[in-house]
């Protein structure tokens, strides 16, 4: 599918970036905006399903860029560990106002994975270094919203000489982080018991939705836009 990124003029990138796109299968809306040295991606869902999927098994963000190898870099955020699903399951979170849910969205937001053609390796977002950058985040209304800023310069990508990126969002299988030993932990413990309301389960647990019905994978040709 084809997506036309739009020119990042000079403005607050958190508050300007909406998504104008939605995946009809897992409700993911997205947008995507770029400058001469970074792609912005936006990705939103109120969907209890996706939110579900995302949360405990985190969303890989594949891309690319033009006469390259194909899915030569991603982005692995949130970084979901063996210990997280355990925690996990035992949360019956009363979204979006929940204890244990801002615990882990604050434990995601401290690392990502970054693939390139060196191999994986931890991004410290907490002390940012000025490439990449992301961020998870649920509203009072319990609308999830992911932000990515990921630095050209990293995918080898000349913006002014490239005009086009391929881009696959998709949610990441249960076993494919069994490789990494986590490094920061939640701190759920088990004394967080979210109760009451109407506790969405997040994990791999009972869930009343059928998750395959809301998988998130999602595959953009994006065209990159250029200063006018």
């Amino acid at each position: 599918m084809t997506y036309e990124s739009k020119w990042n003029a000079p403005f607050t990138y958190v508050d300007e970036v909406k998504p104008d796109q939605q995946d009809q299968r897992s409700r993911l809306k997205y947008g995507i905006i770029n400058d001469d040295q970074f792609v912005y991606i936006t990705l939103k869902t109120k969907d209890p399903s996706t939110i579900q999927n995302i949360l405990s098994s985190g969303l890989k963000i594949a891309f690319s860029p033009e006469g390259q190898k194909k899915e030569a870099y991603s982005l692995l955020f949130p970084v979901v560990m063996k210990e997280d699903r355990k925690a996990l399951k035992r949360i019956d979170t009363d979204l979006p106002n929940s204890l244990g849910l801002d615990l882990l969205l604050d434990s995601y937001n401290k690392e990502a994975v970054w693939k390139d053609r060196s191999g994986q390796h931890f991004i410290n977002l907490v002390v940012p270094d000025g490439s990449i950058k992301s961020r998870i985040s649920m509203d009072k209304n319990g609308e999830l919203t992911e932000q990515i800023v990921i630095p050209f310069s990293l995918m080898a990508v000349n913006a002014k000489e490239t005009s086009m990126l391929g881009v696959n969002i998709k949610v990441e299988g249960q076993s494919s982080q069994s490789g990494f030993s986590p490094r920061i932990g939640i701190g759920l413990g088990g004394g967080i018991g979210m109760g009451g309301g109407m506790g969405v389960g997040i994990g791999t647990g009972g869930s009343r939705y059928n998750n395959n019905e809301r998988n998130v994978d999602i595959r953009l040709e994006v065209q990159l836009a250029r200063a006018n």
